[in-house]
This record gives C-alpha cells, sequence and structure tokens, in this order.
C-alpha cells in the first residue's frame, strides 16, 4: 500500500518593482505496514507514536522530503519480527520532530533511520537496536544533515546497533553507550571533513558487550569519556585517524575500567594525521588488555595534564609511542602496579619511534622502555636507561632536565643538549650514577647570545659516580674567530669552557 500526500505550497516575493509567485512542494510518504495512516504535511500525529511494520514481514517506510515534516510522540522503526522498518529524512528543510524515545529494531527485526542531505531530525531519547537479536541502523549524511537526541543514546540497548556519520554530518548528543549493553555490539563511524559528533553529558564505549568506534578525518567531541572493554566477548576501542580526525575529551577519559563487571581492557589508537587532545587520562590494564597507542606518522595526543597508567601482568605495554607519533603531556606521566605484586612481561611505557614530551615523568624499576625516539622530561623519576636507540633530548621543550635516580646511556644512544648561553646550573641533572656512551651533542638555541672567552657551561651534573665516555661529541654552537671550546673538566665536572683557541 502506498499513500501519497503531495501539497502545493504557494509564496509571494516581493520586491520594489515586481512580485514573482512560485510553488513549492512538500512529502510524506507511508509505504507498507505504518501505524498511524494517511499522512499529510505537517504530519502531526499528535500524541500517538509512529510504528514502522507493524506486524508484516514485509518492508515498511516513511520518507520526508521536499520540505515536509513529520512530528511524534514516540516512534517504533522495524517493530515486527523478521520485518524490516525505515524512516528517511532527505534534503534541507525535511525535519522530523518526535518527543520521547526513537526505538530502532526490535526482535529479529532490522531498523533504519536515514537523515541526509541537509535534512534534521530531532528526538528525546534513540535506541539503536532494541532486540536480543535486532540490527538497528543510524545514518546521517551530507553536510548539515543533523540528529539531535536530547536525553539517552543507546547504540544498542540489545543486539546490534550502527551509527554512521559521513559527509559534513553532524550528530549532537548528550548520554552515549556505545556497546555498553551485556553480549551486545555497538559500532559507529565518524567520517568525512566538517562531519562532528558533539556529546554533552557520559560517553561510554564498551562495559559489558563490544563497542567500536571509528573517527576519520572527522570531529569527535566528549566530556569525561570511558573505554571499558571485556577480553572475553572482544575487542572494544576507538581509532581516531585522517586529515583532521581529532577527538577532543573534556575532563578526565578513563582506559580499561569496566565499573560493571570489573574488566581492565580497551584501547585507543591515533594512527596517521589523527589527533587526541586530552585533559586527564587514566589507563588501567590487566594481561595487557587495555592501552593508548600513537603510532602512526603525524599522529598525536596533547593531554594538558597528567597521565596515570596503572597495569599488572603486563604482557604489552599501556602507553605505546611508535611510528612517528607524537605524545605531549602537560603534567605528571605516572605508572604503577593496579595490583601490587603480580608478575610483568613487558614495560608499561614504550617510547619506539616518535616523540614524548612530558613536564614529569615517575616510573618504577623496568617499567620504560626507551627503544628509540625522542624524549623530553623537565623531570624524570627513576632510572633512565637510554641504551637502545633512543635520543634524550634536553633545553629545547624544557630548560634543565631533572633525573632522581641513575642515568645510562649505549654505544646506539644519543643526548641532545640545547644550551641558551653561560650558566652555573647543570642542563642535565642526575641524583644518581651516570654511565656513558654514543653520541653527545649541544647546540646553540634559537636566538641565543655569542658566547664569549671564559664563560662556563655546565651540560652535566651528578651525585653518584660517571663510568664511560661518550663515543662521539659534537659541540655545534658558533664562536667567534680564535675561540674554541674546551671539553677536558666534561667527565669530572660536567663543564665545558670557551678558550682561546690553540
Amino acid at each position: 500500500m502506498k499513500q501519497q500526500v503531495r501539497l502545493a505550497l504557494a509564496s509571494l516575493l516581493a520586491a520594489a518593482s515586481a512580485s514573482v509567485a512560485g510553488l513549492a512542494y512538500a512529502d510524506v510518504v507511508v509505504e507498507g505496514d505504518v501505524s498511524p495512516e494517511n499522512p499529510t504535511d505537517p504530519w502531526d500525529l499528535g500524541s500517538s507514536p509512529l510504528v514502522v511494520n507493524t506486524i508484516s514481514h514485509d518492508p515498511a517506510r516513511v520518507t520526508v522530503s521536499n520540505r515536509g515534516t513529520l512530528i511524534s510522540a514516540g516512534a517504533y522503526v522495524g517493530r515486527a519480527s523478521y520485518g524490516t522498518g525505515t524512516v528517511e529524512v532527505l534534503g534541507y528543510g525535511s525535519r522530523w520532530l518526535n518527543s520521547g524515545s526513537i526505538e530502532i529494531a526490535f526482535g529479529d527485526s532490522e531498523g533504519v533511520v536515514a537523515v541526509r542531505r541537509g535534512a534534521q531530525v530531532t528526538t528525546d531519547a534513540l535506541v539503536v537496536g532494541a532486540g536480543a537479536d535486532s540490527i538497528g541502523n543510524v545514518f546521517v549524511e551530507g553536510y548539515d544533515a543533523t540528529l539531535t537526541s536530547r536525553t539517552d543514546v543507546y547504540i544498542p540497548r540489545r543486539g546490534v546497533g550502527r551509527l554512521a556519520l559521513r559527509q559534513g554530518a553532524s550528530f549532537f548528543s548528550n548520554n552515549t553507550s556505545l556497546g555498553r549493553c551485556r553480549f551486545c555490539l555497538g559500532m559507529a563511524l565518524a567520517t568525512g571533513a566538517w562531519t562532528r559528533w558533539v556529546n554533552t553529558g557520559d560517553f561510554a564505549v564498551g562495559g559489558g558487550g563490544v563497542g567500536r568506534l571509528d573517527v576519520y578525518a572527522a570531529e569527535l567531541s566528549t566530556v569525561n569519556a570511558r573505554i571499558e572493554g571485556d577480553p572475553g566477548i572482544g575487542r572494544t576501542y576507538v581509532t581516531v585517524s585522517g586529515w583532521g580526525g581529532t577527538w577532543t575529551n573534556q575532563g578526565l577519559l578513563r582506559v580499561g575500567v569496566d565499573i560493571q563487571f570489573g574488566e581492565f581492557a580497551g584501547e585507543v589508537s591515533v594512527g596517521a594525521y589523527g589527533t587526541l587532545v586530552t585533559e586527564d587520562t587514566e589507563i588501567h590494564s590487566r594481561d595487557g588488555g587495555a592501552f593508548v597507542a600513537v603510532n602512526d606518522v603525524y599522529a598525536s595526543w596533547i593531554n594538558s595534564g597528567d597521565v596515570t597508567v596503572l597495569a599488572s601482568r603486563r604482557q604489552s605495554p599501556s602507553l605505546v609511542v611508535d611510528g612517528g607519533g607524537l605524545v605531549r603531556v602537560g603534567g605528571l606521566l605516572r605508572s604503577a602496579p593496579l595490583v601490587e605484586g603480580e608478575p610483568d612481561e613487558a614495560p608499561s611505557v614504550r617510547l619506539a619511534d616518535g616523540e614524548l614530551v612530558a613536564a614529569g615523568i615517575e616510573v618504577g624499576a623496568g617499567d620504560f622502555d626507551f627503544a628509540g625516539g625522542r624524549l623530553s622530561a623537565g623531570v624524570f623519576v627513576g632510572d633512565l636507561v637510554n641504551t637502545q636507540a633512543g635520543e634524550l633530548v634536553v633545553g629545547d621543550a624544557y630548560s634543565s632536565t631533572a633525573i632522581a635516580g641513575a642515568y645510562s646511556q649505549g654505544p646506539g644512544a644519543a643526548l641532545h643538549i640545547t644550551v641558551g648561553g653561560p650558566g652555573a646550573a647543570p642542563i642535565l641533572d642526575v641524583d644518581g650514577d651516570v654511565s656513558l656512551g654514543g653520541v653527545l651533542e649541544v647546540v646553540a638555541a634559537e636566538g641565543s647570545a655569542p658566547f664569549q672567552a671564559g664563560d662556563n657551561v655546565v651540560l652535566l651534573g651528578f651525585t653518584g659516580a660517571l663510568s664511560g665516555a661518550f663515543d662521539e661529541v659534537n659541540i655545534v654552537v658558533p664562536l667567534a674567530d680564535g675561540l674554541a671550546w674546551d671539553t677536558s673538566a666534561l667527565y669530572t665536572t660536567g663543564v665545558i669552557t670557551v678558550v682561546a683557541a690553540g
């Protein structure tokens, strides 16, 4: 059965010297098993809910287009078992205004809500997948296509729920649960330039079920987000990648804390050109199940506050910087056991290829794997072992680095020190033993004043014993003609001095 109401609307446009009359058309179309029947435009159902596919197994559909308006008090899309229901709102000026909840897919049914090409849908609540064996789908596609949910969003409440935001679409939500129900699967995709998802309330991915969120060249904004996986069911993860792909979380980001079932898993991966922006972060991991990985070219994680890694029975790191990625921590990066006394097979933090910058780092013995890449820290609490292929950068992001522990540097590693002028304070100050090898490179800070004869620079300070020596020392700090650097005291006092050449 197909019922169609097409209303011709005339409008008169007045101008100073002429007036033109034109026609506009509005459509609300129903096909198949839809209740109530007999649509109008605007189609205001009053206190009645919209039911698409009530009892029939045959597909049922509602289409709102050509600036049409649908007003409902609740909606059930894909209500009948083994049936399929669809609501599509299409084109600029087309609207669906729903009070109450839009619930998609019950029983063994499949339901679809599609918002396309500038259309707008507003609802109080949204359930994408309402039945145990159901598949619920929401598609928001095209520039200015907008979906707004004022209260709660469940993807799904049961079964399988899928959300796709594409090509400049927008989704505004309050509280969102993605894969949070027991044994369910929730999947979400945000992709394309100008595509955005703004969630202002609770935001939970996983936690009982499996949640998967991919942000590719789109924007996601959340508050106090939680990534809560259950490894016994499947991987729960969030990925951020693509040029302009950005996830911004205000407040605390928690990865690996399943409040409902006590699991400690969940993954956040920042891929090529993606950006994660956070304030404070906690990673709770057992058996390596929870981690943040920034592991591709131009991938970056900017955390303005503290990052805390609590991990036990570590089979793999909980923070990985690799592939040329950048992690910048404005506060303290700290690691500690999730449970004391459990055996570990891997460190909590691994820097392999890329850059890690932190105001402070506090780690236990063997908990920081400096395999490669560049490390900058204002303070490092613990023994810093740089014996693989890493480069410790001092005097650049922070004017100096203090190590509360020992420092060891192997033949494949490097120490890069930037000096801004003469001074009596050590640029690298080690409260412990120092073991040296590899390369020392000293460069001048941009805009620094020329050095004069007699100027001293204290490169190294140490309270313990110093052993070994650098295999190569490169001081790339320009001096006036007739001056040279004297490094004879480098391994005794850590000082280099400007002297007369020759």
